[in-house]
């Protein structure tokens, strides 16, 4: 991606020519109007930093709004006097995440806003200063849209990796409670890819405690593991051998795991199993507000693909409006994104995801940190996490358990 920098500071310029050089644009563009006259003549994605404040005749809100009109394959980081709740809500709503308010800027900050995929608002003093920290806070939209997200896919595709990455970056995104659950009976690898401690906790326990107490909203807890890095994400590991889960449960103790988790967490992302025809796939499929479902980028995996969402939208009446699709190990000899779409026309690829020789690494303990850079800015947009004003995506589950939508 390209960066465009209109600022007017000389200083924050030769900093990202000095880390990113040749995919820097050559000025540093002093006024708004000539930062959509350029946008307006290009296609290309551009991370596009600038600040509200920048010469020109144009006001702060219709020039985030241009700007996005001019060219819709751009990212703003945006520089801004003053960060009042209705600006911010304004900003989000345009899909503008990486705001920094005032004029004392960490650069380095910048730089890690342009690398990685980071929704974050950032707090700061009004003095310009280069190189010193900026105060970091996260925000939340006023009304969260709860989600119980169906991760299903081909098998081999890398759901559970993607179920992992999505489940992270939203929790350390926005400041909302994220649950991971492992409800893969046939291959369950949360516990493995995150390094979570299982702590001897499984489904069938869980099962136990239902038929005993008739309910587990109370002790939910006591299967949640929280992520060491991140307090606002939570796992539900699995380690229920295969003839457990399919002896011992049952549709009743989905719905009471679901709806603890409802009561507990923002986000509940499922990982669920390959094979339809495991009675977990089609609750939580006809459960589930959005369905994620991941194919590779070649043939085989897409055929597997279209029989199986044939099958469930057919067998089980699943609204495919309901599915979106998800891309993942993208790489030099794949299918063209446009072959995709042509095959699996009529479903929405909300993100693809390039493949990552680091993650057989990361998976085996031979790398700490996975830092994946991909765009999800329609995936963030899918779910309303850029507009403050979106109602609740979750009154499907409520309306299907009969439960009350709770503050």
């Amino acid at each position: 991606m390209k960066i465009l920098i209109a600022l007017n500071n000389k200083e924050i310029k030769k900093k990202i020519d000095d880390e990113f050089k040749e995919n820097v644009y050559k000025y540093d563009i002093d006024n708004k109007e000539n930062v959509i006259e350029f946008l307006s003549n290009t296609n290309e994605e551009y991370v596009v930093i600038t600040r509200d404040s920048l010469a020109g005749n144009i006001d702060e809100k219709l020039y985030v709004k241009q700007m996005k009109l001019a060219n819709e394959n751009i990212k703003i980081i945006y520089l801004v006097k003053e960060l009042t709740s209705s600006y911010k809500e304004f900003l989000f709503a345009n899909e503008v995440f990486n705001i920094f308010e005032g004029e004392k800027i960490d650069i380095d900050e910048i730089i890690t806003c342009i690398k990685e995929e980071k929704n974050i608002v950032y707090k700061v003093d009004n003095k310009l200063t280069l190189n010193e920290p900026a105060v970091k806070y996260v925000t939340k939209p006023n009304v969260i849209s709860k989600e119980l997200i169906a991760i299903y896919g081909t098998s081999g595709s890398g759901k559970s990796v993607i179920s992992s990455i999505l489940a992270k970056k939203l929790a350390k995104n926005f400041d909302i409670k994220v649950a991971l659950l492992d409800m893969d009976i046939q291959n369950p690898s949360i516990d493995i890819i995150n390094n979570v401690d299982e702590k001897n906790a499984s489904l069938s326990q869980i099962v136990e405690n239902v038929d005993n107490l008739k309910d587990i909203n109370n002790i939910i807890d006591k299967y949640m593991i929280k992520d060491y890095q991140n307090k606002n994400l939570w796992y539900i590991t699995n380690n229920c051998s295969l003839f457990d889960c399919q002896n011992k449960m049952s549709n009743k103790y989905y719905e009471k795991l679901y709806t603890s988790i409802y009561n507990k967490c923002d986000f509940a992302l499922v990982d669920l199993p390959t094979s339809p025809f495991l009675d977990v796939v089609p609750y939580t499929l006809n459960l589930a507000t959005k369905i994620f479902f991941v194919i590779n980028a070649n043939y085989m995996s897409i055929r597997q693909a279209m029989k199986y969402i044939d099958l469930i939208t057919k067998l089980w009446d699943i609204n495919s409006s309901n599915i979106y699709i998800i891309v993942n190990k993208m790489q030099k000899d794949s299918l063209e994104l446009k072959q995709i779409k042509s095959l699996l026309y009529g479903y929405n690829i909300i993100t693809v995801f390039e493949y990552y020789k680091e993650i057989e690494g990361y998976i085996n303990g031979g790398i700490a940190n996975l830092n994946i850079n991909v765009d999800l800015t329609g995936l963030y947009k899918l779910l309303g996490l850029n507009d403050t004003e979106t109602k609740s995506g979750f009154l499907k589950l409520i309306e299907k358990m009969g439960l009350k939508d709770a503050d």
